[in-house]
């Protein structure tokens, strides 16, 4: 058997996909709403300022059975940004990974935004920083500058999970129990 063919096949195989490879946006896994608590600035090894983030409330409301198996529970929330227009308290979605495997439950945010509800109608807010995303318009891969932000994921647009999370949270009141 020459194994030349195939070699040939699974090399084509990887360099088409190495763009989609290397864009790498968020998948829906890593939305997160929570009820902010605190912004703390610190400072890491790198003398870098970063932000840990505290949560009276958190969850991953598109997690599949099977991510709650596959990601660790954070408990601890770091970013590289701050907002001055979310408070303490304010209710927030997020887009959150773990960018370590060895430190399963430190999570990073790319960015979050408000998560309000009136009328009993969820509104997503602008995204405080430019994330990782998928433009479905240009097929390409950028930072979400112009995207909302749950506009970034290969499959479906933020009108789709704003839709989802209606169903999840019907009512403002079972929005704000939750959290």
């Amino acid at each position: 058997m020459k194994l030349a063919p195939i070699f040939a096949v699974f090399v084509l195989i990887l360099a088409s996909s190495y763009p989609a490879m290397a864009c790498m946006p968020h998948s829906p896994d890593d939305v997160f709403i929570g009820r902010l608590q605190s912004v703390t600035p610190i400072k890491n090894p790198t003398n870098e300022l970063i932000f840990k983030l505290t949560f009276s409330s958190h969850k991953f409301v598109f997690h599949s059975w099977k991510s709650w198996f596959q990601y660790s529970k954070p408990t601890q929330w770091q970013s590289h940004f701050k907002s001055n227009t979310i408070k303490d308290n304010d209710l927030v979605i997020g887009l959150a990974y773990n960018p370590d495997g060895s430190k399963p439950s430190e999570y990073q945010i790319s960015t979050f935004t408000t998560l309000s509800c009136d009328n009993n109608r969820i509104k997503v807010g602008k995204p405080l920083s430019p994330f990782v995303a998928w433009n479905r318009k240009t097929d390409s891969c950028n930072h979400g500058e112009s995207l909302g932000l749950l506009d970034g994921f290969f499959e479906h647009e933020q009108n789709y999970y704003i839709q989802q999370l209606q169903k999840k949270y019907p009512t403002c009141d079972k929005l704000n129990h939750a959290f």
